[in-house]
């Protein structure tokens, strides 16, 4: 219990005439809604004007959706044997950053493009069919183009098979090859091994174009090459598997690894920050509840609307957890795994929301009750409340103003301060998942209400309660917001925590002026517009559909808002 003469001084600070926040009292201009407005405008045209040379885009198209890439991965695995009817099948797109950045590294984006398209598979849909608890299985890849660039039959050790000699083994490796349309003449045989098994002898092989090495850093005799390559191996007397890839050299990728896990660090200890965050939000909802200061309703609907849009996107999800499948354990026991994974996450997400709600919005209600305008009936889905409908607006414009921000930061960055990034291309995370337009929408909301809550309302008026301190209050929650997206793939490490460390002031004035409510929106509308960008430009006339439909979703609470100032006015 807390004491009767500390509850009192509580409830006097609490109880100032603005804490309602009533219509009449309307601290937005019209001056500073327009300057908003113009500085959205902009940030929008920047964003369109140059977002491909802020960020690389490798000049590659997809051809293939998800059914048309499985149905043709599925006839190549019949045709090798595989008894596909009789085993379990998932399929996934993916990409390999690795050898992207160090096309970008050694050839510049341009001929990186070239090569991503005409020498090397960088992007490819992937497929496997496989029993549980069972080795054997069977694994198939196609390119954007559709041309075979993977094949792995997987086999116990102890299966048998016949025992080949080397030049035999060689002679059905090159016929392989050649009937996949490769001519050897132009590839040098760079390695050749033999391994006796327990009941057969394998074989593999593997080719390298000429004419296609590429130095890493040529000053220095050890660093290594690049080079396009052919790798084919013989299990007893068939062909067990096939790749076609880019041989990195092994300095590049050491240092890759090592700057990479530098960002990891500090994303870690960003993260044990926020963490200690959360810990104070929940000590103080406890204290404030007591005193009767705290409004679970809100923070309670927030918290559920942010676990259901995490349970969503796990469903969608779902083709990228079966193709992870590990057969060494029973699939009943993996999917029980990967169900309680996605409670655990849907219930720690939930929690953060309801304790940093909580006590942000009572810390928020005595410090800054202009932030909270339209708050609640935000949550309670009211938006055609005045005060939601004008946050909803604002948040928009300040969106498109960010967006603007974060493309002419990189457009620069790449310019002065060295830094560079894998390119887009076909690839992205949501082509892993079934109705890929709903994961911009999924991510944006739950970033959206989760960050801003967290790092903005309550991280903002925590700091200034107890720093005294506007400044320290839009800087600190800043930087630890920022630097825990340092395990992005951009390079150097720090360029990420810079870039996001001033976005994160950005929306902390924001806050002050505008809102929350508006805060939220702008950090949706920036997730959704950057993670469905990929789909409109995907090449594929389905992705490109699904990628409209992810802009119109997003667009609806601004038609919304539009409407509900319309009536205000009128």
């Amino acid at each position: 219990m807390v004491a009767p003469n500390r509850r009192a001084g509580i409830l006097a600070r609490n109880r100032k005439p603005s804490t309602d926040c009533p219509l009449t009292m309307n601290p937005f201009g019209r001056r500073a809604d327009a300057i908003l407005a113009l500085t959205g405008f902009a940030g929008l045209v920047l964003f369109a004007a140059l977002y491909h040379r802020a960020y690389p885009h490798a000049s590659v198209k997809l051809s293939l959706s998800r059914t048309e890439a499985l149905d043709r991965a599925r006839v190549l695995a019949e045709s090798l044997g595989a008894p596909v009817g009789e085993l379990e099948e998932a399929a996934q797109f993916g990409g390999n950053t690795t050898e992207l950045l160090f096309l970008q590294r050694t050839l510049g984006l341009s001929e990186a493009s070239r090569w991503a398209a005409e020498e090397v598979p960088i992007w490819s849909w992937n497929a496997r069919w496989f029993k549980p608890q069972e080795k054997e299985e069977w694994r198939v890849g196609l390119g954007v183009d559709g041309k075979l660039v993977l094949l792995e039959h997987l086999l116990e050790d102890a299966a048998p098979g016949d025992s080949l000699s080397p030049d035999s083994a060689r002679f059905l490796a090159e016929e392989f090859v050649r009937n996949l349309g490769w001519n050897l003449e132009a590839f040098d045989l760079v390695e050749s091994s033999s391994q006796e098994r327990e009941r057969r002898t394998d074989h593999r092989f593997t080719w390298e174009k000429r004419g296609s090495t590429i130095a890493w850093q040529s000053d220095q005799e050890t660093a290594g090459t690049g080079a396009v390559r052919l790798a084919v191996s013989v299990l007893g007397s068939a062909v067990g598997s096939y790749r076609h890839f880019l041989k990195v050299p092994e300095d590049f990728e050491r240092r890759l690894q090592s700057e990479a896990s530098v960002g990891t660090v500090i994303a870690l200890a960003s993260l044990g920050l926020t963490f200690v965050l959360v810990l104070g939000a929940l000590a103080l909802c406890v204290v404030r509840s007591r005193a009767g200061l705290v409004r679970w309703p809100t923070a309670l609907i927030l918290a559920g609307v942010v676990a259901v849009m995490t349970v969503i996107d796990s469903l969608i999800s779902v083709p990228s957890f079966e193709y992870s499948y590990p057969t060494e354990i029973p699939w009943g026991a993996y999917l029980g795994i990967g169900i309680a994974g996605v409670a655990f996450a849907a219930l720690l997400y939930a929690a953060e929301v309801s304790f940093t709600t909580g006590a942000g919005e009572s810390l928020a209600r005595e410090l800054f009750p202009q932030s909270l305008r339209g708050f609640a009936a935000m949550a309670k889905g009211k938006l055609s409340d005045p005060e939601v409908g004008a946050a909803v607006l604002r948040g928009y414009a300040l969106g498109f103003g960010l967006l603007g921000y974060l493309t002419l930061f990189y457009f620069a960055a790449q310019r002065w301060l060295g830094a560079w990034f894998p390119a887009e291309g076909p690839y992205s995370e949501i082509f892993k998942q079934y109705l890929p337009f709903l994961a911009p929408l999924t991510v944006g909301l739950v970033a959206g209400i989760s960050e801003e809550i967290t790092y903005r309302l309550f991280g903002i008026s925590l700091t200034k309660r107890y720093l005294k301190s506007t400044g320290l209050a839009l800087l600190l929650p800043a930087v630890i917001w920022a630097f825990a997206h340092s395990n992005y793939p951009v390079f150097p490490v720090y360029v990420r925590g810079i870039e996001l460390t001033v976005a994160g002031v950005i929306f902390g004035v924001a806050l002050l002026r505008w809102g929350v409510v508006a805060c939220i929106v702008a950090h949706f509308v920036i997730n959704a517009v950057l993670t469905g960008v990929p789909l409109l430009s995907s090449g594929h006339g389905g992705y490109l559909l699904s990628g409209l439909l992810v802009m119109g979703a997003a667009l609806i609470p601004a038609v919304v808002g539009v409407a509900t100032a319309r009536r205000a006015s009128l």
